[in-house]
C-alpha cells in the first residue's frame, strides 16, 4: 500500500457534563477502507493508553451514589460488587473495595443498599475492565435506614476519637444552687415554657435562651454556636428539644453537636426527646434526663423542700438550744447551792479543822520517822567502826606474816650464821670450777667484805 494517499478521521467520544466531559479519540477509516496504522500497539500499550486516560482529575476522588448489586466478598477481606442506577437512566459499574478501606466500615454490605461511595476510576489491565476503587463508603442520606446508618457510622468514630461515652471521672454535678441558667433550644414551642414554668415554680433564677433550629438541615452549626455562646456566662446549660421522630432528634447525633457538648466547659444537661429516646449527644452530655421538665427539676431545688427542710432545721435547733439551755440552768442552781456563804463558811472550818488534823499527824509521823532513822544511824555507825577495827586488825597480821616471809627471803641473813658470799669480777661464784689459782676473790661476811687471793683449790 506505498505510496497510496491514506486519509484517516477521529471521532469523538464524550462522557460527562459539557464543563468537565472526557473525550476518547478514535480512528475511523474513511469511505470505509481498512487503513493498517505504521503505529501497531501491543495489548499491553493500549492498556496503559486506556489507564493514561482514565488517571484524570475527572475520575479521581469522586463521589457516586448508587444502589448495590451482585455483592461478592472474598475470603480475604476484599468487597466486590457492582454500583447500579434503576429507571430510566439505568447503569451500573463494577466496584471494589480492597479490605484495608472495608476494614472500618461501621455497617453491613447487602445487595439493595443505596450508598454514595468516593474512590476513583481505574482499568484493570489483566481482566481488560474498567472499574471503580472504592475508598470510602456510607449509607445515602435517604429514608430512616440510611440515617440510622450513618449515626453508627457517626458513632464509631466519636468512640474512637474518645468523645463519647464521657468518662465517668469527668462527669460533672450541676450546682447545687445555680445563679443562672442557659437554655440551648428553639425560641418557638413548649419546650422553654416548660422548663420557665418548673424553674418559676421550684426555684425562681434568670434563664439566658440561646435560640436556635433544633431539626433541619444546618441546625447543627446553630446549636454548636448556641452551646459555645453560652460558656463563661452561666452554671448549667439545658440542652433541650421535645418529642419526635428519629429524623427529627438526628441532629443531634451530629458529631459537630456532640463534640460541642463534650467540649464544653460547663455542665450540660441533655432533654432531647422523650425518655425512650437516646442520641449521641446523650452520651456526651454530663447527664441525662427524659424530658425537659426533668432537666428543669435537675439544675434547681425545690424551693418548697428547702423551705420545709429550713423549718425542721429550726425546730431541731430550737430543741438542741433549749435542751443545753435547761441542762446548764441546772448547773447553776446546782453551783448557786454550792457556793451558798453559810455553806461555804462550814466547808471552810471544816477544812481547817482537817488542816489542823493533817498538821498534828505530819509532825507526830515525822518525829517517829525521825527518832527511828536516829537509832538506825547509830547502829549502823557501830557497825561500820566494828567492822573497820576488824578490817584494821587483819590487815596489821597480814602486814606482819607478809614482813616475817620477806625477811625470811633476805639472802644477806643466813651469813649471821658464819656463811659468805663469793664475788669474782662483780659475779656470784656458786662453783670451785669458775675459779682458778691466784684469782681476786671479794668475800662478803655478815659484818663486812674481805677481798682474798686463791693459793689453791680443792
Amino acid at each position: 500500500m506505498a505510496g497510496k494517499k491514506r486519509v484517516t478521521r477521529q471521532k469523538t467520544l464524550s462522557f460527562g457534563d459539557d464543563e468537565g466531559s472526557l473525550s476518547l479519540l478514535s480512528p475511523i477509516q474513511e469511505n470505509s477502507e481498512l487503513v493498517i496504522s505504521d503505529n501497531i500497539l501491543s495489548v499491553s500499550d493500549l492498556a496503559k493508553r486506556i489507564r493514561d486516560v482514565v488517571d484524570c482529575p475527572l475520575l479521581t476522588d469522586i463521589i457516586v451514589k448508587g444502589e448495590i448489586t451482585g455483592y461478592r466478598p472474598n475470603g480475604s477481606g476484599h468487597l466486590y460488587f457492582s454500583l447500579t442506577e434503576q429507571g430510566d437512566n439505568a447503569a451500573s459499574i463494577s466496584c471494589v473495595m480492597w479490605k484495608y478501606s472495608a476494614k472500618n466500615l461501621p455497617f453491613s454490605v447487602k445487595d439493595g443498599l443505596l450508598v454514595q461511595v468516593t474512590g476513583l476510576v481505574d482499568f484493570y489491565p489483566a481482566g481488560g475492565r474498567l472499574q471503580f476503587i472504592v475508598k470510602k463508603m456510607e449509607p445515602a442520606l435517604s429514608g430512616k435506614t440510611g440515617l440510622f446508618l450513618l449515626k453508627e457510622q457517626w458513632r464509631k468514630e466519636l468512640e474512637g476519637k474518645g468523645i463519647i461515652p464521657r468518662p465517668q471521672a469527668e462527669i460533672r454535678d450541676p450546682p447545687i444552687f445555680p445563679k443562672n441558667i442557659g437554655v440551648v433550644t428553639s425560641k418557638t414551642g413548649s419546650v422553654l415554657q416548660d422548663i420557665k414554668n418548673v424553674i418559676s415554680r421550684r426555684y425562681p433564677l434568670p434563664i439566658l435562651l440561646a435560640s436556635t433550629a433544633v431539626q433541619g438541615d444546618g441546625a447543627e452549626s446553630g446549636i454548636v454556636s448556641a452551646i459555645q455562646s453560652l460558656q463563661d456566662k452561666v452554671d448549667v446549660i439545658i440542652v433541650a428539644r421535645g418529642g419526635g421522630s428519629f429524623e427529627d432528634l438526628f441532629v443531634f447525633n451530629h458529631p459537630d453537636v456532640v463534640t460541642a457538648i463534650r467540649n464544653s466547659k460547663v455542665p450540660i444537661i441533655s432533654a432531647i426527646g422523650h425518655e425512650t429516646d437516646t442520641t449521641l449527644s446523650d452520651f456526651a452530655a454530663d447527664r441525662r434526663v427524659p424530658t425537659p421538665s426533668a432537666a428543669a427539676e435537675t439544675v434547681v431545688p425545690d424551693r418548697a423542700v428547702l423551705l420545709e427542710k429550713l423549718e425542721k432545721d429550726r425546730r431541731s435547733m430550737h430543741d438542741t438550744v433549749m435542751w443545753i439551755l435547761s441542762a446548764e440552768q441546772k448547773n447553776i442552781a446546782d453551783l448557786k447551792r454550792r457556793v451558798d456563804p453559810n455553806r461555804l463558811t462550814r466547808k471552810l472550818e471544816l477544812m481547817h479543822q482537817q488542816t489542823a488534823e493533817l498538821e498534828e499527824r505530819i509532825r507526830t509521823a515525822s518525829i517517829r520517822r525521825i527518832t527511828v532513822e536516829r537509832g538506825n544511824c547509830r547502829n549502823w555507825a557501830a557497825m561500820i567502826q566494828k567492822g573497820a577495827k576488824n578490817k584494821i586488825t587483819n590487815a596489821r597480821l597480814a602486814f606482819l606474816t607478809q614482813k616475817e616471809i620477806i625477811l625470811g627471803r633476805d639472802p644477806y641473813k643466813p651469813l649471821e650464821l658464819g656463811y659468805a658470799l663469793v664475788w669474782k669480777d662483780n659475779v656470784v661464784v656458786r662453783s670451785v670450777k669458775k675459779i682458778a689459782e691466784d684469782d681476786r676473790l671479794t668475800l662478803r661476811l655478815a659484818d663486812g667484805e674481805v677481798i682474798t687471793i686463791v693459793e689453791s683449790i680443792k
